[in-house]
């Protein structure tokens, strides 16, 4: 009777201590009461006040969004891993194939003013500016031989010696220069252009994207960007904050989100062509086993162990990342898209959709590493 009392007791408790922790309880459940919150509407003055805006002169950044938080209702995913390569703070010059840009370390709003600074610096006069899609472009000099004029400023002295070695010994020049968002946060990528006018018809005023537009002397783009990269480097310009440089470029290059399943996928608004190189560079740097590649289906077979991601020893961060076991797993990396819109995903060797915290580390490795 005793025994049977005591099973009986049990039962009790084990019911009311779910009745006591759910959401019609006496103790309510909020934990996932966050999915169902919604933003209050503005603060409404009374007629009769003066209502005046305040701005706050040091906002506090928005926080990456969370996208389909409904397939967490009991477990939020992880935090982004964090990594970092070892040339991650230096200023350095890009290619790939005939493309070169800057990769800067800094934030587009710090980076915009230094550009100014140093093109106000050499007398390179701006004569059209837009700053929403970080677009420079300069007012058209001439440059003289140096057995006529000896110059001061690092941009003329530059062109005056490239125009020489190339034998170009007519018209006029221009810079044409775009800043980028980088790869990574807090970073920027400068791409410039340079144009003399007896090379052709000169491209249009204005033109948002340099994509489609050839410098006339390539080595004058190539010896630019080092000096503006050696100008910024060496810190010679304040730490400045330009407000109108908020919006260059506002969408990310690479972009942690979930498609519409839920998965995680890394993208990378890039051509294919960078897209791959990206990828290519951040699996490599990023110490994994690349088992096979196919350019052409966009897919790399690879090989993981969890010291990729906790380092030789095991600390807070391979603790908080830690997704199995020592067991290598066997990955396949997919690049799709199409134009300037790719997306990188995760799954298993045998094509089914990977472990979703082992793919989120895969994939901020890659957006870490990727250049």
């Amino acid at each position: 009777m005793i025994r049977y009392s005591l099973l009986l007791f049990v039962c009790l408790s084990l019911g009311a201590c779910g009745w006591l922790n759910d959401d019609e309880g006496m103790f309510v459940d909020r934990k996932d009461d966050y999915l169902e919150a919604e933003q209050l509407p503005p603060l409404e003055v009374p007629a009769d006040m003066k209502a005046e805006e305040i701005a706050d002169p040091f906002p506090i950044p928005p926080s990456p969004k969370q996208a389909n938080a409904r397939y967490f209702p009991e477990r939020p995913p992880l935090p982004d891993a964090i990594y970092s390569s070892d040339n991650r703070r230096e200023v350095r010059i890009q290619r790939l194939s005939d493309r070169r840009w800057l990769a800067i370390p800094e934030p587009p709003t710090t980076v915009w003013p230094k550009l100014k600074q140093f093109l106000a610096e050499n007398g390179v006069a701006i004569v059209h500016e837009q700053p929403v899609e970080g677009r420079i472009d300069t007012d058209w000099f001439r440059i003289e031989p140096a057995a006529q004029q000896t110059y001061r400023d690092v941009v003329r002295l530059v062109l005056q010696d490239v125009r020489a070695q190339n034998g170009l010994a007519i018209g006029q020049d221009r810079l044409r220069i775009r800043l980028e968002r980088g790869m990574q946060d807090q970073s920027s990528e400068i791409h410039l252009r340079h144009e003399n006018d007896s090379q052709g018809l000169p491209s249009p005023a204005g033109v948002a994207s340099l994509a489609t537009l050839q410098s006339s002397v390539p080595q004058a783009e190539d010896e630019l960007l080092k000096e503006i990269g050696a100008y910024i480097a060496a810190r010679v310009a304040e730490q400045t904050v330009s407000r109108v440089a908020t919006e260059i470029a506002g969408t990310e290059k690479a972009e942690l989100d979930r498609n519409d399943q839920g998965r995680p996928v890394l993208r990378l608004r890039l051509d294919y062509e960078r897209a791959w190189a990206a990828l290519s560079r951040a699996l490599e740097n990023g110490g994994v086993e690349i088992l096979a590649e196919d350019e052409k289906a966009g897919t790399y077979d690879i090989r993981v162990t969890e010291a990729v991601f906790a380092g030789e020893e095991p600390g807070f961060f391979s603790r908080m990342f830690s997704f199995g076991g020592d067991d290598p797993d066997d990955l396949r990396i997919k690049l799709v898209g199409a134009e300037e819109d790719h997306s990188v995903l995760v799954d298993l060797a045998d094509g089914s959709a990977a472990d979703e915290d082992l793919a989120e580390q895969v994939l901020a490795l890659i957006r870490e590493f990727s250049v």
